[in-house]
């Protein structure tokens, strides 16, 4: 028996992208909320810097991830 795929490429790219973005923000947030309740810049920096290498990612132009080994 031949296995099927169950979802397409194109679906599969836009599930791991959904993923990785929605745990990349809860990181985020949990970095904001810590520097508002310390007032330690570095957990504000680590929040922008997390923003900046998953912008950087995603090809906008094309609308596809490109994970960080292929950049």
């Amino acid at each position: 028996m031949t296995p099927r795929r169950v979802v397409n490429l194109k679906q599969l790219e836009k599930l791991v992208m959904d993923v990785t973005s929605h745990d990349l923000n809860r990181q985020m947030q949990q970095l904001v909320s810590d520097y508002k309740k310390t007032g330690d810049q570095h957990y504000l920096d680590d929040a922008m810097y997390l923003r900046s290498e998953f912008e950087t990612w995603w090809n906008s132009d094309n609308a596809e991830f490109v994970p960080p080994a292929q950049l």
